[in-house]
């Protein structure tokens, strides 16, 4: 489709360019023929004999042929100019077509990979709930084989819908209809609202979390409910990734006009070469993949979040050494 696209805007822009030259060219070489030809010289020789200006003998085909050669190395010039930008021409309009496809490739390209990425993530699911309501139809079953597929069904059915809901977040931040007024937010108060919400995960895994409060109190400028849930998917993302026993150590401090939230594990870590793509819908690294439930769209949720605040993510990680993110909030 492309290649198709590439093609015909190259023609056009190439069409464009030679019209261009070759009218530019040609009004050029009109006007300097009108400017020193016969008919000019002789009109202004006589203006100015006729306002006594002009003094001496006059040889006025010696002016014309003089004229005549000049428009003769003009029009050389412009025929051999011309002709120098026939292969330069296409050149430029390939480059140009490029940098103006690029853009719009790259949209397709994410729409293909977002479009079959949730085919991947919503073939599981599907899969399951069909083939535990099939096996269930099959014969007659207990009332507990039947409450437990119908568990197991809720629980399939409740991760599709946190799919679905993540995603419509997701789109509406990117398009920008997330964007409220901010107000003042006390970011110890909300990190220890965020801590009663995943106490029992981390309790299930008996990580310790710690939290290291700053000097002062930190007050970023946001929208609560949405820094709640940047806070909630980066400590979840700790507790997913962080070996039973593990720690996570919570920091909170200040730096000119930004709050910044540490947030640093003893999990798996991260390979330099994946950190890049951390933050992609739906990437989820692979030495944990088959090992944590999810969809890969917390961290872009929270990066997401951050740019509607103004704000940055950083990324520290090792291999075996665990992870920490750096959140950093512009102050109220």
């Amino acid at each position: 489709m492309f290649t198709k696209a590439g093609l015909k805007l190259t023609l056009l822009y190439s069409a464009l360019f030679f019209c261009f030259f070759w009218m530019f060219s040609i009004s050029l070489y009109v006007w300097m023929e009108k400017s020193i030809g016969e008919g000019m010289i002789v009109k202004q020789v006589v203006q100015q004999e006729q306002h006594g200006q002009f003094e001496g003998q006059f040889d006025e085909r010696s002016v014309v042929i003089a004229g005549d050669i000049a428009l003769n190395q003009l029009k050389t010039i412009l025929l051999v100019l011309n002709g120098a930008l026939l292969p330069v021409i296409p050149l430029t309009a390939q480059f140009l077509t490029r940098r103006t496809l690029r853009p719009v490739q790259a949209i397709h390209e994410q729409q293909q990979q977002f479009a079959s990425d949730v085919s991947h993530e919503l073939r599981t699911p599907l899969s399951i709930l069909s083939g535990e309501i099939e096996i269930a139809l099959k014969q007659e079953r207990t009332s507990d084989d039947y409450q437990h597929t119908l568990r197991s069904a809720k629980e399939e059915t409740d991760r599709l819908v946190g799919l679905v809901e993540n995603l419509l977040l997701l789109t509406r931040m990117e398009q920008g209809k997330q964007v409220q007024a901010t107000e003042a937010v006390d970011v110890t108060d909300l990190i220890n609202q965020v801590l009663v919400t995943v106490k029992q995960k981390s309790a299930e895994k008996c990580i310790a979390v710690f939290v290291m409060p700053a000097e002062e109190s930190v007050v970023v400028a946001g929208q609560e409910a949405l820094l709640r849930q940047l806070f909630l998917n980066i400590l979840d993302n700790a507790i997913k990734y962080t070996p039973e026993n593990g720690e996570i150590t919570i920091g909170l401090s200040q730096d000119g006009h930004f709050g910044i939230i540490t947030v640093e594990d003893t999990g798996i870590g991260i390979a330099s070469e994946q950190q890049e793509r951390i933050f992609d819908r739906f990437y989820r690294i692979d030495t944990a993949r088959s090992e944590t439930k999810g969809y890969g769209l917390g961290l872009s949720i929270a990066q997401a979040i951050m740019t509607i605040h103004g704000g940055k993510i950083r990324l520290h990680s090792a291999l075996g050494k665990g992870t920490t993110f750096s959140l950093h909030v512009p102050l109220a």
